[in-house]
């Protein structure tokens, strides 16, 4: 079957759920610019492909300059937001209720900011090396966008941070001794935005999760259904990750790089 010519193309590496999570996020914020956007991973699944009425680079200029709303100015640590102009108003929730099958995806905790980390990241996405197919490997060192000598640790969707991410990996705790390093700003933000309308299938393990690649035209609203696999789609790959602890304190956690399975493992 032959399908629509793609106008946006992003590069992608679904073995990290960020990334993937991400996609579903692009696609859902194309959709909110340009109704009837559509998305699909290549057979290979090295590429997410979007067939909409704009272009990847007012896309990205769109998303770097969005408006972002706290609903609780006064809790800037658990703070549920909404995206706003330009895009239809999307509110960013999922780890308020467990009704929403999604809470114990949450990765940030303490001192922690949801919405002062949406804001760098969606912030640092104004370069102009975001409007590239590559814009998911672009990583940085994110400052606070109005102190710029004041870093902002990401999320920890990103899979590449989980190796080094606890203190017996490197013999110390970077977090503790105030060391900068690099984030992806694309995939945590995307990756947050993602997880309102996409989510993982919950396993008999505690804090593991599956979810689905699809390789025919979607539009957004089916994102939910086919992200867990409760959808069959054609070309559905599926694929395990841990949510995983990534100090003592058992508080942060961070996504570890997920492991293709064999097989659909409808029912674990």
């Amino acid at each position: 079957m032959k399908y629509p010519e793609p106008n946006i193309t992003v590069n992608v590496d679904v073995t990290n759920p960020g990334q993937y999570f991400a996609c579903c996020g692009l696609l859902e914020l194309a959709d909110r610019l340009w109704p009837g956007a559509e998305g699909w991973f290549e057979v290979d699944a090295q590429k997410f492909l979007i067939v909409t009425d704009g272009s990847l680079k007012h896309l990205i200029e769109s998303i770097a300059s969005a408006v972002l709303i706290p609903v609780r100015p006064s809790d800037p640590y658990s703070s549920p937001l909404i995206v706003g102009e330009p895009f239809r108003p999307l509110s960013i929730d999922w780890w308020e209720t467990d009704m929403t099958g999604a809470r114990d995806l949450k990765v940030w905790a303490g001192t922690m900011e949801s919405v002062g980390i949406a804001e760098a990241m969606r912030h640092a996405m104004r370069s102009p090396e975001f409007c590239t197919p590559g814009l998911f490997d672009i990583g940085m060192v994110v400052t606070t966008p109005d102190d710029p000598s004041k870093k902002k640790e990401p999320y920890y969707f990103d899979s590449r941070r989980t190796p080094n991410a606890h203190s017996r990996d490197v013999g110390f705790s970077a977090n503790d001794l105030g060391m900068t390093s690099i984030a992806h700003p694309a995939v945590e933000f995307l990756c947050l935005v993602g997880l309102q309308v996409a989510r993982p299938r919950a396993t008999s393990q505690t804090r593991v999760y599956d979810y689905c690649t699809w390789s025919a035209p979607l539009k957004s609203n089916l994102l939910l259904p086919t992200s867990s696999g409760f959808l069959q789609s054609p070309g559905m790959l599926t694929f395990r990750f841990e949510n995983w602890f990534r100090t003592g304190q058992k508080k942060h956690k961070a996504f570890r790089t997920a492991i293709r399975l064999s097989q659909d493992p409808q029912g674990v």
